[in-house]
């Protein structure tokens, strides 16, 4: 494998790692009332890539619970995946 495809390979995976780690830190934070500017930052981090996954669950599915934070990081994982396997096989 070339240099250049070990560096993509690991810069999406670093991304991912990270979008997942914010996910987390709003799914802990939306157990806790807070509002506070680390709230708020978490929020508008995540709230374009889960607006989506909750407007389709809405839309479909009516739970009192949100999935959408799992159904979106089963489709980062996803993506991911195939995003790899292309490069592998580009490169």
């Amino acid at each position: 494998m070339s240099l250049l495809a070990y560096s993509l390979i690991t810069i999406i995976q670093k991304l991912s790692w990270i979008i997942y780690i914010l996910i987390m830190i709003r799914v802990i934070l939306s157990w806790v009332p807070m509002n506070n500017n680390f709230t708020d930052l978490i929020y508008n981090i995540t709230d374009p890539m889960l607006k989506p996954f909750k407007d389709f669950l809405d839309k479909y599915i009516s739970l009192p619970i949100d999935f959408s934070p799992l159904l979106f990081l089963l489709c980062l994982q996803a993506i991911e995946r195939i995003l790899i396997r292309l490069i592998i096989v580009i490169f």
